[in-house]
């Protein structure tokens, strides 16, 4: 018995060693960045969180501090065509933080929101701006959008951040916290061992795919996207995926319709400000797509509903909308994410730092399918 007890105590203290060694060893390969932010959750894949819902879900805390804080939520589309770096420097009066999430529907959005109030105080959600980003595919029912046979039905991409290393645990009644937000960061540094392991083991797959095809990952490069024209074939393809993911044969789903407009209700209720942004797809897919009039009779609907709350703003980027301009049916090219970053650093300037612009509308490229133009962005 006593030898039993003795190497069993020998493995523990073995376990504790490594372990401490691998925490260690996370800290000086990845060091935590300062607290307080900004922070572009979107450059997930060059730390140690690797994915941006697990970057949002355990590096969200940063956002408890008592500065005036840009939070910018939505789908990828939000994510790749505001740069985060880019609205931040014309930006001085606010830290600018990007936690966009690529497939989010609006319930997802919600939960971001959530969970970044979950580690705030009062005073420090009324420093808030949230800059939700919409276009028409993020109206997407829950049940419909989330069925992947890995997960439970309904469960987005935080729920499973949520239940991966025991933060959650699930009931019939949704995720329950098993660790109180407060204790988030100390929970983080627990499984630092856990993420670095992780995180080697991702490396390595990327190194075999990059001796096997010449690339890291299937994800296009910015370069690459700004060379993109879709064909023909490509465009019909898209609004056939569109057809398909979004569960309805002509309209978007009125429930994610209705939880938008209570987030933006609960929002302006505690004080914070909100920018809706109408975000553009290309002419193309706006002409060709079934869903648009319904998207077009829901904003028109919340802008009515709260157009004339002071804490709420809105921003439409409808000129935007030349197809040789985005990669594909939704996704801006790099250069036209600068036009899109500058024009909502210009609608923040105005409206959370109160200064009025007083310079000319920036002169911007934008590409037509049959040549180049410059167009002077109209103020807003």
């Amino acid at each position: 018995m006593k030898y039993i007890l003795r190497q069993s105590a020998l493995t523990l203290l073995s376990f504790a060693f490594f372990y401490t060694l691998l925490a260690g060893a996370s800290f000086f390969v990845f060091p935590d960045p300062s607290s307080g932010g900004p922070r572009d959750f979107q450059a997930a894949e060059h730390t140690l969180y690797m994915t941006v819902p697990k970057y949002v879900f355990l590096g969200r805390s940063v956002l408890a501090n008592p500065d005036r804080k840009i939070i910018l939520v939505g789908a990828s589309n939000t994510g790749v065509g505001f740069r985060q770096k880019l609205v931040q420097s014309n930006l001085g009066c606010a830290k600018v933080s990007n936690l966009a999430m690529g497939g989010a529907n609006i319930s997802e959005v919600k939960q971001v929101i959530d969970l970044v109030h979950e580690v705030q105080n009062d005073q420090e959600r009324r420093l808030n701006t949230f800059v939700i980003g919409v276009w028409f595919g993020m109206f997407i029912d829950s049940d419909v959008k989330y069925v992947e046979g890995d997960r439970h039905r309904g469960e987005t991409d935080l729920d499973i951040e949520r239940y991966r290393y025991g933060f959650y645990h699930r009931t019939s009644d949704g995720p329950v916290a098993v660790l109180p937000a407060k204790w988030l960061d100390a929970g983080v540094m627990a499984i630092r061992p856990f993420l670095l392991l992780e995180k080697v083991a991702r490396e390595a797959r990327a190194g075999i795919n990059l001796a096997l095809t010449g690339r890291v990952n299937a994800q296009r490069t910015d370069d690459e996207r700004e060379s993109v024209v879709m064909s023909d074939a490509e465009k019909q393809k898209a609004l056939e995926y569109w057809k398909e993911t979004m569960g309805r044969t002509s309209d978007i789903a009125p429930s994610q319709v209705e939880i938008l407009k209570q987030t933006i209700q609960a929002l302006l209720a505690s004080g914070e400000k909100v920018v809706l942004v109408d975000l553009p797809i290309p002419a193309w897919h706006r002409k060709a797509s079934p869903y648009e009039p319904s998207y077009r009779q829901a904003m028109a609907n919340l802008l009515q509903e709260f157009g004339e709350q002071s804490d709420f703003s809105s921003l439409s980027m409808d000129d935007l909308d030349n197809d040789l301009d985005y990669s594909d049916e939704v996704h801006a090219k790099q250069h036209m994410a600068k036009v899109w970053s500058t024009r909502l650093a210009s609608k923040l300037d105005s409206f959370v730092c109160l200064e009025k612009p007083d310079k000319s509308p920036p002169k911007v490229n934008t590409l037509r399918s049959s040549e180049q133009v410059t167009t002077a962005a109209p103020a807003n």
